[in-house]
């Protein structure tokens, strides 16, 4: 009993700094020309056919978190994006053409979330940076089509099924692109 309500207190931390963020996110990329665009903001991973392991945990579904976000209150749609050890990352249709961004790590017995406005993905990310025990950033992302790589400190990793993993970012910003076009997305504080 005292691991689920420890496990509730750092989804709900988690979850009130993915909310800040977002809200910023929301406030200085959506808008401007002068941001670089890459692809269309089409998310290729979500047309694909629906397999048993893109249903989200049971545990991600009782968070109030998931009533407040997702489209449908059992999170249709979602789709695994990408597993890395006990890490999965998950896409999720959320309310009023918002998409979300799901982060469970099992090891950690820990699980968070990030929603933003789809357009988003024509110049930035749907992203979560946490902090580890030894200062640096654990930054997972979402992208939309057309991405091929993100990179911190020299670190690049490929975009697949629209995703992204960077572990051990010290900076405070990210870069996402393609063969021809870049972005730099800042992680704040």
């Amino acid at each position: 009993m005292v691991t689920v309500k420890r496990r509730r207190v750092q989804f709900a931390a988690v979850l009130i700094l993915t909310a800040a963020t977002a809200g910023l996110l929301s406030q200085f990329v959506l808008g401007g020309n002068d941001k670089v665009k890459i692809g269309n903001g089409s998310v290729s991973v979500l047309a694909r056919a629906s397999k048993a392991a893109d249903s989200l945990p049971q545990s991600v579904l009782d968070y109030p978190f998931a009533d407040r976000n997702f489209a449908s209150p059992r999170g249709d749609g979602s789709r695994l994006l990408h597993v890395e050890g006990t890490l999965r990352l998950y896409a999720v249709p959320g309310k009023g053409g918002m998409l979300c961004l799901v982060e469970v790590d099992d090891a950690a017995a820990t699980a968070g979330g990030s929603c933003a406005d789809r357009r988003i993905l024509l110049t930035g990310s749907i992203f979560m940076a946490d902090r580890q025990e030894d200062g640096s950033r654990l930054v997972v992302g979402l992208v939309g089509d057309g991405h091929t790589y993100a990179e911190a400190e020299g670190l690049r990793v490929r975009v697949e099924s629209n995703a992204f993993v960077l572990r051990s970012v010290a900076g405070s910003s990210v870069t996402v692109g393609s063969p021809t076009a870049t972005q730099t997305i800042d992680l704040g504080g």
